[in-house]
């Protein structure tokens, strides 16, 4: 080896010694190093994207990891890095491009199998995640000199991973397993736990509250407590014991809440301004838009059925459910130049007013390809989609707007018992019962105001009228959507698909009407919700 190739090496080792390390800075002067010597060593370029993005400079990241990507496009880890920072950038399509070539190169190394499972699994496509992470379990399994090189933490994340992609394939007693392996391998790993506690009914015999319990000592910050005081919860409330549940609850979500900030008058504000933006005049003086008729978007507070009712229409050989998709609101960001931030900031919506509304209409249907475009119609499912409707239906004027609505206490209470994503600033106000009964409120007045506005064009279900009669409901729903009636529309329960919601488990079932006044179970608990919703004139 020649001296040139030798301090290469040199720099290059040093560079992954310094960056395992976390010494970002050094392996950055490594790789600056390399790059003076050979411009075309492809994985100088890879470890500084990696460096840029620990520094939050994914842009930049994604532009460097594109030159590696162009020396040495056969190697999947730097397909799969892109791809996973693309996703970062809110590119879901590109993103899935990317992993989807990184695939086709038949990755073998555990990181770039883990990685590319999870970015899989974000981007909706399941089944492919689980390719990439059975793939590496049977590494794990049979090659013990390669999963002796991966640390406990790693291995407990990438069980975790597993576990979720099989949840959402209603594989649930492999993902029970995985989850078990998870805390083996790392038994403070809250999130595990409550992931493992929705699974399944747990009864006097076969619970996880001795060791749940026990895990109260270990609660570090206010994730931990979120995940654990949820566990702990859900098994309570299935042995029926209520008044415990509801306590849990209460002691599960309170570092969070102080944490999280939220404020029902800033609330109030948003949907107000949304009101004052898409009034009847805006609506009536918009005359054009993209005339695709494909989506149907389906909204609603979330935990009032929206799944239930994806599940129905995706059983129609007509339609395709894409998942709770993000493409819209992230075109709308997209369009008025609003960048990265809020998904649904009201800045960007007042402003896309100003835009041009067929050419936004086409971006967002180009940017569901090629997972839509082979039915007629196509599902997405995101519940808060429920505050661009007056937006959508400019946009896209043949879509389909379907809407849930559930009793006003049962929506309440389930948005309360449900952890949602933490870190989604728009679910914050479930930290507290009495705010999910405020944002309900500004919820059912946002759609009265749709109802106004653009009268006919949001065809709404009612939860409760669903499981009564779901054949005379579904028929309403089918006739409204332009689609003939089809039979196994209403075996959900017989449904092999994936199911991107914290419905997974549920919608493997028969339609049941167990959960219609879950409410009173909790006894005094729900009074004060009661009494709020009462003046408000909800009940009499």
């Amino acid at each position: 080896m020649n001296a040139k190739l030798q301090q290469i090496a040199e720099h290059h080792a040093a560079a992954q010694k310094a960056l395992q390390a976390g010494q970002l800075r050094a392996a950055h002067q490594h790789c600056l190093a390399i790059l003076r010597m050979d411009t075309s060593f492809a994985d100088a370029w890879f470890l500084c994207g990696i460096i840029a993005a620990h520094n939050g400079q994914v842009a930049k990241a994604i532009e460097i990891l594109e030159k590696s990507v162009e020396l040495a496009p056969q190697n999947p880890e730097y397909r799969t890095e892109l791809g996973k920072q693309r996703l970062v950038l809110e590119q879901p399509e590109r993103a899935l491009q990317e992993a989807d070539r990184a695939l086709a190169l038949n990755p073998g190394a555990l990181p770039v199998l883990n990685t590319l499972g999870t970015l899989f699994s974000h981007t909706g496509e399941h089944g492919k995640a689980l390719r990439c992470f059975d793939k590496a379990e049977y590494i794990l399994q049979k090659r013990p000199q390669q999963a002796r090189g991966m640390p406990r933490a790693w291995q407990a994340a990438f069980y975790f991973n597993q576990a979720v992609s099989l949840q959402f394939a209603g594989r649930l007693d492999a993902a029970e397993n995985a989850y078990e392996k998870a805390i083996q391998l790392q038994p403070q790993m809250f999130k595990a736990h409550s992931a493992l506690s929705t699974l399944r009914r747990q009864t006097p015999e076969n619970n996880h509250l001795e060791r749940l319990n026990a895990l109260r000592s270990e609660v570090a910050d206010a994730r931990d407590q979120l995940h654990l005081g949820h566990a702990i919860a859900k098994e309570l409330e299935d042995l029926g014991q209520y008044r415990e549940a509801f306590a849990s609850l209460e002691w599960a979500k309170q570092a969070q809440a102080a944490t999280a900030g939220y404020s029902v008058e800033a609330e109030a504000r948003h949907f107000a301004a949304i009101m004052q933006r898409f009034n009847r005049e805006s609506i009536r003086a918009s005359r054009t838009g993209c005339d695709n008729p494909e989506p149907i978007f389906i909204v609603g507070m979330p935990r009032t059925g929206t799944t239930l009712v994806e599940q129905i229409l995706s059983g129609h050989s007509q339609v395709f459910a894409a998942g709770e998709l993000q493409n819209f609101p992230l075109q709308v960001r997209r369009a008025t130049g609003a960048g990265h931030g809020e998904l649904f900031d009201i800045e960007s919506l007042g402003r896309s007013l100003d835009i041009n509304l067929p050419a936004l209409g086409a971006a967002y249907i180009d940017s569901t390809r090629p997972r839509t475009g082979h039915t007629p119609r196509f599902i997405d499912k995101l519940p808060l989609n429920f505050l661009l409707l007056g937006l959508i239906h400019m946009v896209l004027p043949n879509a389909k707007l379907v809407c849930l609505r559930r009793d006003p206490m049962d929506t309440c209470l389930s948005n309360f018992r449900q952890l949602f994503a933490i870190d989604f600033k728009p679910y914050h106000y479930n930290y507290n019962l009495l705010d999910c009964g405020r944002y309900f409120m500004l919820f059912d007045r946002l759609m009265q105001h749709w109802a106004e506005v653009m009268p006919g064009a949001v065809h709404e279900v009612s939860y409760e009228a669903l499981v009564a009669d779901p054949q005379q409901v579904t028929r309403e729903l089918l006739h409204y959507c332009d689609l003939p009636w089809e039979e196994q529309c209403l075996d959900v329960h017989r449904r092999t698909a994936s199911v991107a919601t914290p419905s997974a488990v549920q919608v493997k079932q028969q339609i049941y009407r167990t959960s219609i006044g879950r409410w009173r179970q909790y006894g005094d608990a729900m009074q004060p919700l009661y009494e709020l919703l009462r003046s408000a004139g909800y009940y009499q």
